[in-house]
């Protein structure tokens, strides 16, 4: 028969409780994995408290032994079994996690892991680091996916990441930036800057490509000459590429996927610009003797590739918009001939926003254009493409006022 003991104080100790020398307090039990297992407090009642929580979990089949696994420990084991989900969401994710979560909270142990941990975490990206709404909900995200995993694991009761986002969604949901497109004046200064001879000239034509034809990024840079048809002025779109990390600070691979969605394979025609830019690069790398190296999933002869063969990243093409518009910004502060006091910062999504908004200004069938851009139906293409220039506003209005003079 068990000796029974006592605290310093006379309190009688239950099983498993033992008071330390330094006055703290430890329990000890074993998990179902036969392992020894430890929690300390400064008083009896915090340990009891303690040990409480813990019986709640053995009685509901939480295993304890994997409360000392981070999260970033089970977002690897995430990854391999990641299942239901597109190649191209499944890297976003990944991309988020790698960035935002890994060397962060992604370090905290599961154990530690609580509702109210996650709220103070994705409201410190908003407030700290200053991220839109958009961006957080897309880091929640992937936050979640990897808790629910440990949930399914039994290693956790309940996904702390459950309505984390509803305090934030009224505090910063309104914060998030809509993607405009350019106007038609700002459009002409960006292809007259790249269409000039200088540094960045070389991307005339990937960016000529993108704004004339609305693909995505990941399509155009997928682009291969054999996906060209010169003789009927038409580009053909059956693949992408993606980009992936390897892992933070190990690099990142490509790899060839099948498009976005089913309508995503389809003819684009190619207008004169396109077509002349394109000819424009395939003679100059004839010229200089500039080939294709990278072999992606068995494919090569990309289009898009930088002085050394290698296919271009949309990563690359982000940074070097960057550095261009703030060298456009440049010219139109030191000189007198634009009309505008400054140039916006342009994404390669803004581009295709920018197609799909001349589109509806041309006056374009909206099916047609539904289609041009891979969407799977109209109102799609209705939900994400809505602007309208104030050129076009202006000229709506004003065939509006020629119809009332004429009517009334």
């Amino acid at each position: 028969m068990q000796n029974k003991r006592y605290t310093h104080n006379k309190t009688l100790l239950r099983k498993g409780e033992y008071q330390r020398s330094n006055n703290t307090f430890e329990f000890r039990w074993t998990d179902k994995h036969g392992k020894r297992q430890y929690i300390y407090a400064k008083s009896l009642p915090e340990l009891r408290k303690k040990e409480d929580a813990i019986t709640r979990d053995i009685l509901d089949g939480i295993d304890y032994g994997k409360l000392d696994l981070t999260i970033n420990d089970y977002f690897e084991l995430w990854k391999k079994l990641k299942t239901g989900i597109r190649e191209t969401t499944f890297a976003t994710y990944v991309c988020y996690y790698d960035r935002y979560i890994a060397n962060d909270f992604g370090k905290t142990k599961l154990k530690n892991v609580s509702y109210s941990s996650v709220v103070l975490f994705l409201k410190s990206l908003a407030v700290d680091k200053r991220l839109q709404y958009a961006s957080v909900r897309n880091i929640e995200l992937s936050l979640s996916m990897v808790l629910d995993l440990a949930v399914k694991d039994e290693v956790l009761r309940n996904n702390p990441c459950q309505g984390a986002l509803r305090d934030l969604r009224r505090e910063f949901g309104n914060n998030a930036k809509t993607v405009r497109a350019l106007t038609i004046q700002e459009q002409k200064i960006f292809e007259g800057y790249l269409a000039k001879p200088g540094r960045y000239h070389r991307y005339y034509t990937v960016f000529i490509v993108m704004l004339w034809t609305g693909m995505r990024v990941g399509e155009v840079l997928g682009l291969r000459w054999e996906d060209i048809d010169f003789a009927n002025n038409e580009i053909n779109v059956n693949h992408i590429i993606l980009n992936y990390s390897k892992g933070q600070g190990k690099g990142c691979f490509n790899k060839i996927n099948p498009p976005k969605t089913r309508s995503s394979i389809r003819t684009i025609p190619m207008l004169p610009k396109v077509r002349e830019a394109l000819l424009a690069e395939l003679e100059y790398q004839n010229l200089v003797g500039l080939k294709c190296i990278s072999e992606v999933d068995g494919y090569t002869n990309f289009i898009f590739i930088n002085s050394h063969g290698y296919v271009l990243t949309y990563k690359k093409l982000n940074s070097r918009l960057e550095l261009i518009c703030r060298e456009i910004n440049r010219e139109i502060h030191e000189s007198d001939v634009f009309d505008i006091d400054e140039f916006p910062h342009v994404h390669n999504h803004m581009l295709r926003h920018t197609f799909a908004t001349r589109m509806r200004e041309a006056g374009a069938d909206m099916k047609a254009t539904s289609e041009m851009l891979g969407h799977e139906g109209i109102l799609i293409t209705l939900k994400t493409y809505t602007d309208a220039s104030r050129e076009f506003k202006s000229r709506e209005i004003a065939l509006l006022e020629d119809y009332f003079e004429k009517t009334f």
